[in-house]
């Protein structure tokens, strides 16, 4: 589980929390990491991360968000659900309900309607994540292009032509995304001469 840390007052407090931690102390550090790692969770401090947070959102990343405040008005808890998911009063909050609010997402995120299970495997449709257990699978933005599409089409045989059509890319590019599906598990067959089909898990 890895989590990206942006706030400078509650740093050093936060690092007893039992996971892969990042720090950012600037927001080039959080654009930086951001960029160069996918994470699990986000721990921001409202008051200089809700703007960094707007920023990610716009450009795709659906990413969990914690922000910690010491700004306690309504507004600024309004302003903070509309683009996160939890919101923590730091004069009220203990280290232990942040690990305890953690662990409470993870638990539900297989439990979510968005979510396909598929042997072993877990893919949440609407954040576009995939679980292998409880190891994170990185995908490209095509991989979970073609896994939305296999699975709309379960146990069906899709052209392949129509696949290089809907999505604009070369044949080759094609086996090389459906090679890396297959290796995380997902059963994808090659019907010659027609196409691909993902067999259903009975």
């Amino acid at each position: 589980m890895n989590i990206l840390i942006y706030d400078n007052e509650w740093s050093e407090s936060l690092k007893i929390l039992p996971y892969k931690l990042s720090f950012a102390y600037s927001e080039d550090e959080v654009y930086e990491l951001t960029f160069k790692k996918q994470f699990d969770f986000y721990i921001f401090d409202f008051e200089y991360g809700y703007q960094i947070l707007q920023n990610l959102r716009e450009s795709g990343d659906e990413t969990f968000i914690i922000f910690l405040s010491n700004i306690e008005t309504f507004e600024a808890q309004k302003k903070a659900y509309k683009i996160g998911n939890e919101f923590f009063k730091k004069r009220v909050t203990y280290i232990e309900e942040i690990k305890i609010k953690i662990e409470y997402l993870i638990r539900n995120f297989y439990n979510l309607e968005d979510v396909i299970k598929y042997k072993n495997i877990y893919f949440n449709i609407k954040l576009r994540v995939v679980y292998q257990g409880d190891k994170k699978i990185e995908l490209t933005n095509l991989e979970y292009d073609l896994l939305i599409l296999f699975f709309k089409h379960k146990n069906k045989i899709l052209a392949k032509e129509n696949i290089i059509d809907t999505f604009e890319i070369t044949e080759g590019s094609l086996k090389v995304k459906i090679s890396n599906l297959r290796k995380i598990g997902f059963e994808i067959e090659n019907i010659r001469n027609l196409g691909y089909k993902l067999e259903e898990i009975k």
